[in-house]
């Protein structure tokens, strides 16, 4: 099975592809990510609960902290309280270790975490880990013993799995990088005000390729040089070109936007809705809350087996296999509860369970099935790490699923940068269509100049969509063949009031 990897580097979204199927869906954005480090202050401390609230120094929620993630701050000591360790407007450096959800803020460790591509730096801990999927014990005593040699001096190390069969030079190599990052960090805390953001994990390409890159990946399709450069940059940094390894790196340069071109729009869509049909006529409708996830199972118009008892069991068996493809896409987190159509055998049951436990061995986030209850109720948790598609693409304010294909620019790109209300979003459309008339109905005589106007100007963009973006006012070509610029306010006097009056 071919997988290949696909880069939009314009609208900061990436995706791993098997068979032409998404498999996962990368967004880097502005609000809180995993490995994100804070300097904060502590604002709030709940003696109760052994917690504490986080200021980070944004006008969004403030992170949580619990007495576990601040072992770093124990030193040997046995504290019951997490009044002995921290005090209000105490100064903390913190890490995202889970993303925001709608309703709560980000949850935070100090327990520093610096990622590499072979291995992990704990600069405040001085431990040595070897990772689990590592199982050759000859493997895991010879890292072991590199790893004891090569670590800095009270820090820590873990080992990852991807570091089996590579040259002592090249995990040396990232160890290095690693340090130099925690030099960096430690200037940061001391010149920046306090509390702020001290270090973000933003190169897309750099996390597409250190995070899901693997030798199975055939392919990496990207829209943009830059990217281009970047991606055959961090190939060669950990010596993934070579005669060996057969990997293709294309460069997508077509008008139709890549997301469209290889159905990752269509699908991100497909993956917001509740209703997700199967083979043979069954579907499955997923209902998401603040922690909970319940999946319903119907056999729909299946009807392809004479016998009753096992048209049940073939429903369930393909209700497994998309569970378990729909958990690892959607990214769902926390208590899942699987509403299988009902199964009187207790053999079947095993079956299904032992059927659906080995589906789930690929999932990173190690998703623990706890029981099949009597009501026939699966019932499994999947570790938190990153946002849900529900999350990051928010329907509660991004009823712009609707209005795809309004915008020569992404609407994924315009809810990731600039969160376009309803209200605007609207006018922003019927600006745009009398815009259009004007484009393509009317021809301009009179150039106007302006003076003292700064235009911020991305690269990629330019070379490949003749497009400008700035933060107040967005100047842009909507045919991408169009050979003139004009602001956007100067539109306003030009189009007609009476679009904006009618709403």
């Amino acid at each position: 099975m071919v997988k290949k990897i696909i880069i939009s580097y314009f609208n900061s979204i990436a995706a791993t592809l098997q068979t032409s199927k998404v498999q996962e869906v990368i967004v880097i954005n502005d609000t809180y990510q995993v490995n994100d480090i804070y300097l904060g202050i502590v604002h709030k401390i709940f003696s109760s609960i052994n917690a504490a609230f986080i200021n980070l120094g944004q006008d969004s929620k403030s992170g949580f902290i619990h007495i576990s993630d601040i072992k770093t701050l124990k030193r040997g000591r046995k504290l019951f309280s997490i009044s002995d360790l921290l005090s209000i407007n105490q100064v903390i450096l913190v890490q995202v270790v889970k993303e925001p959800t709608f309703h709560k803020g980000p949850r935070l460790t100090s327990n520093i975490h610096l990622y590499g591509k072979y291995v992990v730096l704990l600069p405040l801990c001085n431990i040595v880990l070897i990772s689990n999927r590592i199982y050759d014990d000859s493997e895991r005593i010879h890292l072991y013993s590199l790893a004891v040699l090569i670590k800095p001096k009270l820090m820590g190390l873990i080992v990852k799995s991807c570091a089996q069969g590579v040259s002592e030079s090249l995990i040396l190599q990232d160890l290095d990088a690693l340090v130099q990052q925690w030099s960096f960090i430690q200037k940061q805390v001391l010149l920046n005000s306090i509390p702020c953001l001290v270090y973000k994990d933003e190169d897309l390409v750099k996390k597409v390729v250190r995070d899901c890159y693997d030798k199975s990946i055939k392919k990496i399709v990207v829209d943009s040089i830059d990217a281009l450069k970047l991606v055959y940059y961090y190939l060669k940094k950990w010596s993934y070109i070579s005669i060996s390894v057969k990997i293709k790196v294309q460069l997508y340069n077509r008008h139709l936007c890549i997301l469209d071109k290889f159905y990752i729009k269509h699908s991100i869509k497909q993956l917001l809705r509740p209703k997700v049909n199967l083979l043979y006529g069954g579907y499955l409708f997923i209902e998401n809350y603040e922690a909970l996830t319940v999946i319903d199972v119907n056999s729909g118009s299946f009807n392809k087996l004479y016998n009753s008892k096992e048209t049940i069991l073939r429903i369930n068996f393909y209700a497994a296999i998309e569970v378990a493809y729909q958990l690892k896409v959607r990214n769902i987190n926390g208590v899942v509860i699987i509403d299988f159509i009902d199964m009187y055998s207790q053999r079947d049951q095993l079956k299904l369970l032992e059927n659906f436990s080995k589906l789930l061995t690929d999932d990173d986030c190690t998703p623990q099935v706890v029981q099949l209850s009597e009501l026939g109720l699966l019932e499994l948790t999947r570790r938190r790490k990153s946002q849900s598609i529900r999350e990051v693409f928010d329907l509660s304010s991004m009823k712009s699923v609707n209005y795809f294909g309004f915008f020569f620019v992404d609407d994924l790109y315009h809810k990731l940068f600039f969160n376009i209300s309803d209200e605007n979003l609207k006018k922003q459309f019927f600006l745009n269509k009398s815009i259009r008339s004007l484009f393509f109905g009317k021809q301009f005589n009179l150039c106007k100049t302006l003076k003292n106007k700064s235009i911020i100007s991305y690269n990629p963009l330019l070379n490949k969509y003749f497009l400008f973006l700035d933060r107040i006012n967005l100047l842009c070509f909507f045919y991408p063949k169009a050979n003139y610029l004009v602001p956007l306010f100067f539109y306003y006097r030009l189009t007609s009031l009476k679009y904006f009056n009618d709403i």
